[in-house]
């Protein structure tokens, strides 16, 4: 639905729009005033897409209008109608930010096209700014915790693997006498990760942000299973349509709950194995032998997990290669948010998620 604004001091000119759009109801949304200060005082209760209005009005005249528009409703476009056709009052208008400038009088078959014009106008400037801006998906809190996660994650890996194959190591790290930094670095790593962990739980818990992201990547089995059916079916050639996800899809929750899953885990593994000398007579030694099983497989898990799964659906993955830049700047493209996330970019904006927008506001 696009909601149109009409101000003009001529009740012909009122009527005539509310005539040559009422076939397109369900399309357009009329609304008429009869004067700029009438528009001023109606802008500030409703929000409106288009606004079309006269320019020589007593009192607040057009550009006074479009001036008011562009410094407090900047979302709304404006387009200016006069009788004058003065290369002045078009060059005034333009500068002013009209969005486009047309001559009385109009039949009704040209108003329609005239509304068919701006509306397609409006779309094309949006469209080039979303693709010029893209869209926040990241904001530099996210970022952060991202690259706490990835750093401490990188380390405890690379300071992990010499004890998983001891033999191939000998017991060393990179160079002679270099366990007490391994050992060290892997246990500060730890730390940080686990500390991280907290915070991410208070984030997620206290802040708006955070509490909107939890809530739209709490598991939800029907839709996930639907979503990822219909994934399966796109993949093999069964179907023409990507599944339409919100703001996360069913691979992002799968991802972040694994690694939910696996801080848990490796922190509770990791520290029964630091603190083992201590509880060894609390606890059951087959508990400690356990807990070094799982501390290993749970690492090699985790390690091939974002070597080859996260790797590849954030580098590799057609449509996305060389890589999303989200984890630095925050920010994705408007194509990505289209194809990935059609529902959210509906949300975001109200209009359909459709690359092409341009072509099927023409229909």
């Amino acid at each position: 639905m696009i909601r149109i604004l009409v101000v003009d001091d001529e009740p012909a000119i009122l009527k005539g729009f509310e005539k040559a759009l009422e076939k397109h109801a369900d399309r357009y949304h009329v609304t008429s005033v009869s004067s700029g200060e009438e528009a001023a005082k109606r802008l500030e209760v409703d929000s409106f897409d288009l606004l079309f209005t006269d320019l020589k009005m007593p009192g607040m005249d057009g550009l006074a209008v479009i001036e008011h528009v562009r410094t407090r409703y900047p979302k709304t476009d404006v387009v200016m109608m006069t009788g004058y056709s003065t290369v002045e009052s078009a060059i005034s208008a333009m500068k002013n930010g009209a969005l486009d400038y047309i001559l009385k009088p109009f039949t009704q078959e040209e108003l329609l096209a005239i509304v068919h014009k701006a509306e397609r106008l409006r779309h094309s400037l949006i469209r080039m700014a979303e693709e010029r801006v893209g869209f926040q998906r990241w904001n530099l809190n996210i970022r952060v915790q991202h690259f706490i996660l990835l750093t401490t994650f990188t380390l405890l890996g690379i300071t992990g693997v010499p004890l998983l194959f001891p033999e191939t190591f000998k017991g060393v790290f990179f160079f002679e006498g270099s366990s007490f930094l391994r050992g060290l670095t892997h246990r500060i790593s730890a730390v940080l990760m686990m500390a991280l962990g907290f915070y991410h739980v208070l984030y997620a818990l206290s802040t708006e942000e955070g509490n909107r992201n939890l809530r739209a990547i709490l598991p939800r089995p029907l839709d996930d299973l639907k979503e990822l059916m219909q994934l399966i079916r796109y993949t093999l050639g069964r179907s023409p349509d990507h599944p339409r996800a919100g703001r996360y899809d069913v691979f992002e929750k799968f991802e972040y709950f694994a690694v939910v899953w696996g801080t848990i885990v490796m922190a509770l593994s990791g520290l029964i194995l630091w603190f083992a000398a201590s509880l060894f007579h609390v606890l059951p030694l087959w508990v400690i032998d356990v807990a070094k099983v799982v501390h290993r497989w749970e690492a090699v898990l985790a390690i091939l997990s974002i070597a080859l799964w996260h790797t590849y659906h954030v580098h590799f993955k057609p449509g996305v290669f060389p890589g999303l830049s989200v984890w630095w700047n925050g920010r994705v493209s408007r194509e990505y948010m289209i194809h990935h996330h059609p529902i959210e970019y509906e949300e975001l904006t109200g209009r359909p998620a459709v690359l092409d927008e341009h072509e099927e506001v023409a229909k």
